[in-house]
């Protein structure tokens, strides 16, 4: 299908939506949102069409097939349907469907099928969802903290491009946006030639350690953590594909995002938490809270950003840092019983900021001094 119109924001189809969904590939679309027309128990022209309740069963099943082919893994389907009573009896309708045909059509268990249409007929989706079980105090914590590292790391996105911009001032150099993608690579960095010359993670650091100076040998202010895994995958992911691999951090001291989540909505809160923590999901969420309406709550957080400073250390170097210290900076190997004691932390390797990474504005000059090639093999040996 053609667009019938497009913004730099996504596309826009109009069609009808199971010639649309046939034409999706397998495993591809993440969120799928929808009110289709409403059963009815009795005849009632609509402009759009309507649909019996007799034959809604029919009607819907071929779409719902589709949905859940189209669907990845993780994906969710959103759907409005108004409820239907029964004539006089206090159960809702669901449009004649025998819970085994249904399950079979769509090759869903049975288990616990029958169950669910009783909470259905009783209560509406309300019974269906278990919400209880998803809005609880540890789980809300958790979706709150979710929301607001996205938040400050979509912060340090945009920061990054304003600096690069005002380094470069639109010359030789320039980025190109990876985010999209949703791995490990926020950007890569472009020559003259759009040829690339390396590949940028973004991180904010803003939570301090407050006992770095006793068990790493660091100040709090000066200590940045960084995954002992995510150095090892960068390292796998340059030399397979010859690229260097560089962690971009912008450091704000004391600004966590414990102190970003008191500000974000509960509304908002609730919703990721009924919706399992869908990434689409959070992602609007985040999307949201950027606007303009919002500045004025977050208006204490936008004003400590232009207070970082950000700094690079190549993947590389923070390997060469990691084999050499590895027992005085990475604490789960030198903390006795690290593990039961902090039971979800990852294993950290920290680095001085002051005294290890390289300020970006440095490392970007450095960049247009030197020929590409000559720069690429500092990277790959660790110098940066």
């Amino acid at each position: 299908m053609r667009p019938f119109y497009r913004t730099r924001l996504g596309q826009a189809f109009l069609g009808d939506a199971l010639d649309a969904l046939r034409e999706l590939a397998s495993d591809s679309v993440d969120l799928i949102v929808t009110s289709p027309p409403f059963p009815l128990t009795f005849q009632k022209r609509k402009p759009y069409g309507s649909i019996r309740i007799d034959d809604y069963l029919a009607w819907f099943l071929p779409i719902a097939d589709q949905c859940k082919r189209v669907l990845t893994e993780h994906g969710s389907f959103v759907i409005d349907i108004g409820g239907v009573w029964n004539k006089g009896t206090p159960t809702r309708s669901l449009a004649g469907e025998n819970p085994g045909t249904t399950c079979k059509e769509l090759k869903l268990q049975l288990r616990g099928a029958l169950s669910l249409v009783d909470c259905a007929r009783r209560q509406g989706l309300a019974g269906v969802l278990p919400y209880a079980d998803r809005t609880g105090a540890p789980d809300l914590a958790k979706r709150r903290l979710g929301i607001a590292q996205m938040l400050l790391g979509e912060l340090a996105e945009r920061r990054f491009e304003a600096v690069i911009e005002e380094v470069t001032g639109g010359g030789i150099l320039r980025i190109e946006d990876h985010r999209p993608s949703r791995t490990d690579t926020d950007y890569r960095l472009l020559n003259g030639n759009s040829h690339p010359i390396c590949r940028f993670n973004i991180k904010f650091h803003g939570s301090l350690f407050r006992e770095a100076r006793r068990f790493v040998g660091l100040e709090p202010e000066d200590c940045f953590a960084l995954a002992t895994y995510k150095i090892n995958n960068a390292l796998k992911r340059q030399d397979a594909e010859r690229l260097p691999y560089i962690f971009i951090v912008l450091s704000v001291a004391d600004l966590s995002a414990a102190d970003v989540g008191r500000l974000i909505p509960d509304d908002y809160v609730w919703t990721l938490a009924a919706l399992a923590g869908r990434m689409a999901a959070e992602e609007a969420i985040v999307s949201r809270l950027l606007r303009q309406d919002y500045f004025p709550r977050f208006r204490s957080i936008l004003d400590r950003m232009p207070e970082g400073q950000f700094r690079v250390i190549s993947a590389r170097k923070a390997s060469n840092l990691m084999l050499l210290n590895l027992f005085d900076r990475v604490l789960a190997l030198s903390l006795k019983g690290f593990t039961r004691k902090f039971r979800n932390a990852e294993v950290d390797m920290h680095f001085s900021l002051s005294r290890e990474l390289t300020p970006v504005r440095t490392f970007l000059q450095l960049l247009l001094e030197e020929s590409p090639q000559k720069f690429a093999v500092r990277l790959y040996t660790g110098d940066y």
